[in-house]
Order: structure tokens, then C-alpha cells, then sequence
């Protein structure tokens, strides 16, 4: 099947991709500054306002999800529900994006997570230790070593779809929003959806009356237009949902770099070697 592309998709849009697509996750203010450096260097152009490059990223988004959606693929935006940090998450459409990569996983890797994603998404926290995580080998139907077990949670991590930090585990930001659906449809008794965004919350603050959590990065823009903070759900009077906001437990990112390595840097073509500035 041939594909048919946009007169406007550019090596600048094709750049853009290729780094969303190796690291899959990356916060809007690094991409920006990345999108700067393809932008400037694919086409020899620099534009002189910030609001212009971000602009230029947005569309080139657009344009690229035209693009890549008959191939299951879209480029999302997400914030993450402690920080409050946006990023574009490269994400497969699939129903089960997990299992497009069962290449890389044997079947006791692949029983190991979910043994984790279970124990996650069922906690009242939206995190299990460490030691619970390594813990889990046990269960499993064929048991592992912990020194392989601690092995294969440091490569979840690397590939995105763990976060541990100060010994704790959780989803990563691009897991909750990709396998979003099989969390829904696998454990819709335990998922919890902010009651402010209605998107899928693991952490966050909790009323104490009717028990429903909201994340801690849509209280931060609730309570800015309340004098006495109440649960948007039931009412109820909440004076330690401002102080809440403090009780950070873990985020669901991982510190991400402005700069392109030589695996991404893709071959520029011909181009004047002085800039011309757009004002």
C-alpha cells in the first residue's frame, strides 16, 4: 500500500517523529527546545518569538498524527497527575499495545508484570514497595532469582512502563495513558478516575467523605478559585486538601534530555549555510 503524504510533511515533521518515536516520552519543554533545534536546522530558518516555535510544534503534531494513525500510533498529550508537567507521549492505538512487544519479554517477564501491574493498580495508594515488588518472584508460576527479578523491574523502567523512585513502584505516565483500556476493561472495580479531568487516577488526594480521589495536579487549579477548599464531588469541607498538594509521593516521568544523540540525529538536507530570521 502506498502512502500518500501531506504536501506540507517535511523533514522537519520527519525529525520531530523520529525522536518521539525513540524516546516515547518527553515533557513539552524539552520537546520545544528540540523542535527549535529541528526546526532551525532542516531549514535554515530562525524564528525570532518563542510562541511562534510553539505554534510550528503544534501543528507539526497534528500533522504528523494524519500521518501515523493508519499505523496505530498517536502522538498524545499528557500531564503527569503529580507534577503537573505536560509531555507528548508516542503511543501505540492498539487494544493491547503491551503485546507488540512480546518479542522482547519471555512469558515469565510478561507473567512477572502483570503480577506488578496487578498489585499496583489494586492498592489504595497507586504504588507497592520495592521489596513487595521483588517479593512477587515467589508467586510466580515458574520463580525467579531476585537478582534476576531486580534485573527485569530495571528493564520495565528503561522501557517506560515502571517508575521506581525511593522504593517505590508505579505505572509510568505513557503506561497509564497507553494500556488505559485494558486497565478499564481488567479493573474497573479498582480504577479510580479524577472526579475534576475524568481521566484515570493512581495518586492524587482523596476526599475523606465520599472517598473519591482527585489528582493532585487538577487540586492545584481547582483550589486556586477556592477560599475554602471542598471536594468538587460531594461538597464536603476538605481543609487538608491544599496542604495535600505537598505529600508528593512519586512521579510518573523520568528526567528527559534537551539533547539529541547521534542515534536520532537524522542527515539534514542541503541548505543555505546562513539563517535567515523571520520577525
Amino acid at each position: 500500500m502506498s502512502l500518500t503524504l501531506p504536501p506540507q510533511y517535511s523533514d522537519v515533521h520527519r525529525g520531530f517523529l523520529q525522536i518521539l518515536m525513540n524516546r516515547r516520552m518527553i515533557s513539552k519543554t524539552v520537546a520545544l527546545r528540540i523542535f527549535h533545534k529541528i526546526h532551525d536546522s532542516y531549514t535554515g530558518i530562525e524564528v525570532l518569538r518563542d510562541d511562534d516555535y510553539c505554534k510550528g510544534m503544534e501543528n507539526a503534531v497534528l500533522l504528523i498524527n494524519k500521518v501515523i494513525k493508519r499505523f496505530n500510533q498517536e502522538i498524545r498529550s499528557a500531564e503527569d497527575e503529580l507534577s503537573c508537567e505536560m509531555f507528548y507521549l508516542f503511543i501505540f492505538t492498539i487494544e493491547c499495545p503491551f503485546t507488540r512487544q512480546l518479542n522482547r519479554y519471555s512469558a515469565d517477564e510478561l507473567e512477572y508484570f502483570k503480577g506488578i501491574l496487578h498489585e499496583v493498580v489494586t492498592s489504595d495508594d497507586g504504588y507497592v514497595s520495592s521489596t513487595a515488588c521483588l517479593n512477587l518472584n515467589i508467586t510466580m508460576s515458574k520463580p525467579i532469582t531476585k537478582t534476576d527479578t531486580e534485573t527485569l523491574i530495571e528493564k520495565f523502567c528503561k522501557d517506560l512502563w515502571l517508575i521506581q523512585k525511593n522504593g517505590k513502584i508505579t505505572l509510568s505516565l505513557l503506561s497509564i495513558v497507553e494500556l488505559e483500556p485494558i486497565l478499564i476493561s481488567h479493573y474497573e472495580e479498582y480504577i479510580n478516575k479524577c472526579h475534576l479531568c475524568k481521566r484515570i487516577a493512581l495518586q492524587g488526594f482523596r476526599c475523606e467523605n465520599c472517598l473519591s480521589l482527585l489528582h493532585l495536579a487538577c487540586i492545584r487549579r481547582y483550589t486556586k478559585k477556592q477560599t475554602e477548599p471542598v471536594c468538587p464531588k460531594c461538597g464536603q469541607d476538605q481543609p487538608c486538601m491544599i496542604s495535600g498538594l505537598s505529600n508528593l509521593h512519586i512521579s510518573n516521568t523520568n528526567d528527559d534530555s534537551e539533547e539529541i544523540s547521534e542515534e536520532e540525529e537524522q542527515p539534514a538536507p542541503s541548505r543555505s549555510s546562513k539563517k535567515r530570521k523571520i520577525k
